[in-house]
């Protein structure tokens, strides 16, 4: 009895440190759901200056970073946009991670619970770009608006950027997706064969999913006020 005792309790001792591996389960007050499905799970994390998040695991995911200032310790502030780009992928990874800057940083993560191998990069063909008069609706990947940023096997990641009341092309979409928006103060949509939506107000950091696949979704957007829009769009791949 002694003995089954023991292997029952070095059994459950060998589960806990996998359930602790959730950061969402080791940092809750960090750690945030802002959606979850059967393909993807969205993080918001937030750290305050020179906070840690404990040993961790992530499958691969795609990190937005909203913070783009970083307070460094002389005072001055620097731009930190994950290396000068405000989104970047990481394959799947088990780390502990410190925000090291005397400011707070925040990020989105849309994890893709089926990245559980390395990525491979898919190089998007541009046919005759820039000599092709484009017929609309177009692929969005093929809007103008509508930048690859990168692609692999799992997401298609997209930065979105408009000019003051400038709209984009009508455009089709065939992959669930999420936006995540950086800045901007109005944006406004059209659904194809429809009217212009009333403007509604950019909140920076908002995370909006949309479903596509199976049922594709054709409209235009664009921004509707004084300040450029920019959004990152992350495709995720069945």
């Amino acid at each position: 009895m002694k003995i089954a005792k023991f292997m029952i309790l070095a059994a459950l001792l060998g589960v806990m440190p996998a359930m602790a591996q959730d950061p969402v389960r080791v940092r809750p007050d960090i750690v945030k759901v802002e959606f979850e499905n059967e393909q993807i799970r969205v993080l918001r994390v937030h750290y305050g200056p020179h906070e840690k998040l404990p040993m961790h695991s992530h499958p691969g995911r795609v990190v937005i970073a909203l913070t783009a200032k970083r307070r460094m310790p002389d005072g001055t502030m620097k731009v930190m946009e994950s290396g000068g780009m405000p989104a970047y992928w990481s394959d799947k990874v088990t780390h502990e991670e410190e925000n090291t800057w005397d400011d707070a940083r925040e990020d989105i993560e849309i994890e893709v619970k089926k990245a559980t191998v390395p990525a491979v990069e898919v190089r998007p063909v541009l046919e005759n770009a820039g000599t092709v008069e484009l017929k609309e609706p177009v692929p969005v990947e093929k809007e103008p608006h509508h930048n690859v940023m990168f692609q692999n096997q799992f997401v298609r990641v997209l930065c979105v950027w408009f000019s003051p009341r400038e709209p984009s092309l009508l455009h089709t979409h065939s992959n669930d997706n999420v936006s995540v928006a950086l800045s901007g103060d109005l944006t406004k949509s059209q659904p194809m064969g429809g009217e212009w939506n009333e403007p509604v107000k950019v909140v920076h950091g908002q995370v909006a999913f949309h479903k596509a696949k199976g049922q594709p979704y054709t409209h235009r957007v664009g921004s509707a006020g004084e300040k450029p829009y920019h959004v990152i769009d992350v495709e995720i791949f069945p």
